[in-house]
């Protein structure tokens, strides 16, 4: 028996990963990484605890910030 699935995801136009804070929100912080995110499951953790508490991380995030031009209309 032959049998097709698909896995659907969704990504951002540049095909990279959202790290950022939840707006409003103190020490809330979000991250999208869309299908390939899984194989970076433990830096995306560890830089979110990071930044949920101390607001700072030692990784480089700005590229991955919600207000990146690739993402701005």
């Amino acid at each position: 028996m032959n049998h097709t699935k698909t896995c659907l995801y969704t990504l951002t136009p540049d095909r990279d990963f959202l790290i950022d804070a939840v707006p409003g929100q103190e020490n809330a912080w979000f991250a999208i990484g869309a299908g390939h995110a899984f194989k970076f499951a433990s830096q995306i953790g560890r830089i979110l605890s990071e930044l949920a508490l101390d607001s700072t991380t030692t990784s480089k995030v700005d590229s991955f910030r919600a207000e990146r031009g690739s993402l701005k209309a």
